[in-house]
């Protein structure tokens, strides 16, 4: 039997600090933008977003922003709004008024019951956010409608999202932006990425898993996938230009001691997308894509587990490595309920094509919380650190 141990980065790999004080920052920045104060997010409301589905950056911060803004808008309702984002961000700062602390509790709640209505989570938020705006006199109502447009439309585009632009220079840093955008860095800032992300695999667990990833099938061989949203280079073998490839899993990937991995992150998403005529945001988790992919890059070449993919999805033809499976278990260690949906939902497709398949979910959570009580409406079994995950799992695997 294969065992297929597929991992998440953030919040399992790795304690993903750096992009939570990039989106506290962010949002803390065009709240001062527009005259607001600083009405901080706090730790607790992002995880209770990434439990509603909320689990990428690019996604929530213009959400918590765009909530100020409305919020903003209903204490003046005679304000003129202008219909562009920079410019509506220097009429609000020349009338600044602090708010109190908004409800992004409950923003993310409706956001989450929202998702199964729309493909991508941004659509979404402005649905949730149009909603809001509703209250608005007609003049602000159509320019809170464009400016939701504007940034909201396609949020995993740097050069169509100015609230990613900003956030990205402070996850990847300025030379990391000039390097994968191509662009002059706006302003100068060192990777948060690299000075607040802590590693949460131990280097002895790192060490089991490289033993076990080596061993003889009868010895309990597994095989190891990293299974990412975050932003990543094309699959491995590929030269392409580097321009829009940020190798952010792959920083978490190094820090971690994980080096040689096969890696199933945004950027292989994009070079599939590019190559079969798809959208990236279609094909990214929760979609059971990327799943297949994670599935079938454990046990062969990245393109060809990516290209087989696609093709099971669209046609139903199982091809590459996923034809050759043979009885597979699929060890799932993910911290959110989307990412186990898109490999659940990638086994039951597999299975229903007559693959001897199943799957074993390990979710990482603290034991109270919005993340644990998601995770046990799915009946997951959690587990309060990957490292206690997986030497449960090897047990398994091993005995």
């Amino acid at each position: 039997m294969k065992h297929l141990f597929l991992f998440d980065v953030d919040g399992v790999l790795v304690e993903a600090r750096g992009y939570l004080r990039a989106l506290q920052d962010t949002v803390a920045h065009f709240a001062r933008r527009m005259g607001m104060g600083d009405p901080a997010l706090t730790e607790e409301e992002v995880r209770a977003g990434e439990a509603h589905g909320l689990t990428s950056e690019w996604d929530s911060a213009p959400a918590y922003i765009l909530t100020l803004l409305i919020e903003r808008l209903c204490r003046e309702p005679s304000l003129v709004l202008p219909s562009r984002w920079d410019d509506a961000l220097d009429v609000l700062a020349a009338r600044p008024l602090e708010l109190p602390h908004p409800d992004y509790l409950a923003l993310v709640a409706r956001v989450g019951a929202r998702r199964r209505d729309f493909k991508e989570t941004s659509h979404a938020v402005r649905a949730v956010l149009w909603d809001d705006a509703q209250a608005l006199p007609l003049a602000q109502r159509e320019a809170v409608g464009a400016i939701l447009d504007e940034l909201l439309a396609d949020t995993h585009s740097f050069d169509r999202a100015p609230v990613t632009q900003y956030f990205q220079h402070l996850a990847i840093g300025s030379e990391g932006v000039e390097q994968t955008y191509g662009i002059a860095p706006h302003f100068e800032v060192r990777p948060y990425l690299l000075d607040y992300d802590v590693a949460d695999l131990s280097p002895e667990n790192v060490a089991r898993l490289r033993d076990a990833a080596d061993a003889a099938a009868s010895a309990g061989r597994i095989y190891p996938v990293i299974y990412t949203a975050r932003p990543s280079l094309p699959p491995n073998g590929i030269t392409a230009p580097a321009n829009g490839y940020s190798p952010e899993a792959e920083l978490a990937q190094t820090l971690v001691g994980l080096e040689g991995w096969p890696l199933i992150g945004l950027g292989r998403l994009q070079w599939l997308a590019a190559r079969c005529s798809g959208q990236t945001a279609q094909i990214v988790k929760p979609s059971p894509v990327q799943a297949l992919a994670a599935i079938g890059a454990a046990v062969g070449p990245e393109t060809v587990a990516l290209e087989a993919a696609w093709t099971f999805h669209e046609t139903g033809e199982l091809r590459g490595p996923l034809a050759s499976l043979g009885t597979t278990t699929v060890r799932i260690f993910e911290d959110t309920v989307g990412g186990m949906r898109g490999v659940r939902g990638a086994v039951e497709l597999l299975q229903a094509a007559g693959a001897d398949i199943r799957w074993q979910p390990y979710g990482i959570t603290p034991p109270m919380g919005a993340k644990a009580e998601a995770m046990a409406a799915q009946g997951i079994p959690t587990y309060r650190s990957v490292n206690e995950a997986v030497m449960a799992a090897l047990k398994d695997v091993i005995c």
